[in-house]
């Protein structure tokens, strides 16, 4: 990436991508996931679209719409409903690193889709950053019911397909007005959903609710999504995938000043090997 600009960006949006993490748990003393998918996706179209209205521009084609359709489903309805739901019977710690997955998923999907080769000291950066990861987190996983495990998977899984797919197909766009269309074209999937599992109730009235998803729509999915789409617009996958393992890392210093949770001398050998990781992967060409 280069010097200053892009890092910058890069930075701004793992944080507000690590203290979404934060911000779900509080979410939870309110309402259930349905509840903060379809609060989300809402706060986000609505931030999204007064942002970067003037970049909307619709596709002019069935087959355009369907390709917008597809990214919205993998990036944003499959992801973020699998992934909330899925945390209600496994620990936040398991999430982060299921979730966090994703870099080698889509590394794997961009070498088999995409045709994006890289060499053995890059996939072995992100498998040390990965291995970091898992053991920053090994001291608190807990898993109570696997079918929870499984659909933690598989968001990992949307979401390195969408990155794919959006690689693949739709990197003409604006990233600004295709994040827009991405929230507005999940919105139908989403409102169903909620429907369906009673996600459409009284405590989303709640102040203090609304605050949380306020944020979580805006700085954590709206102006997030546009820096991750804008990355992404720019590099191959595997140019950028282990740099995402700054994420969780960020998760766990916030829950430390905000959650006053401790950090162990295990937490800070796997801060040390993520960081290896993260190094040798963007070193390696």
């Amino acid at each position: 990436m280069q010097k200053y600009g892009e890092p910058a960006l890069f930075f701004f949006m793992a944080f507000f991508w690590g203290l979404n993490y934060i911000m779900v748990k509080y979410a939870y003393n309110y309402d259930v996931s349905s509840s903060i998918l379809l609060m989300r996706v809402l706060y986000a179209l609505a931030f999204s679209s007064a942002l970067f209205f003037r970049q909307i521009k619709f596709p002019r084609t069935f087959a355009e719409h369907l390709k917008v359709f597809v990214l919205a489903n993998l990036n944003i309805t499959a992801f973020f409903s699998l992934w909330f739901f899925g945390e209600t019977g496994v620990s936040a710690s398991l999430t982060s690193i299921i979730i966090y997955s994703y870099p080698i998923m889509s590394l794997a999907a961009s070498y088999f889709l995409l045709n994006d080769r890289f060499g053995r000291g890059k996939a072995t950066g992100v498998a040390l950053g990965f291995a970091g990861l898992v053991i920053i987190f090994l001291r608190s996983v807990d898993v109570s019911d696997y079918l929870d495990l499984i659909m933690l998977i598989l968001a990992a899984l949307s979401w390195a397909l969408g990155t794919v797919f959006y690689r693949k197909f739709l990197t003409g766009y604006d990233s600004a007005g295709l994040n827009t269309l991405q929230l507005l074209y999940a919105m139908p999937i989403v409102l169903v959903i909620a429907l369906i599992t009673g996600g459409i109730n009284r405590n989303l009235m709640i102040p203090q609710f609304n605050l949380i998803m306020l944020y979580m729509g805006s700085l954590g999915t709206a102006v997030a999504y546009f820096i991750f789409l804008t990355l992404y617009r720019k590099y191959r996958v595997s140019a950028i995938s282990a740099y995402f393992f700054i994420v969780p890392a960020i998760s766990v210093v916030l829950s430390l000043i905000i959650l006053h949770e401790g950090i162990s001398r295990t937490m800070l050998i796997g801060f040390a090997i993520m960081s290896v990781g993260i190094y040798m992967s963007g070193r390696l060409r």
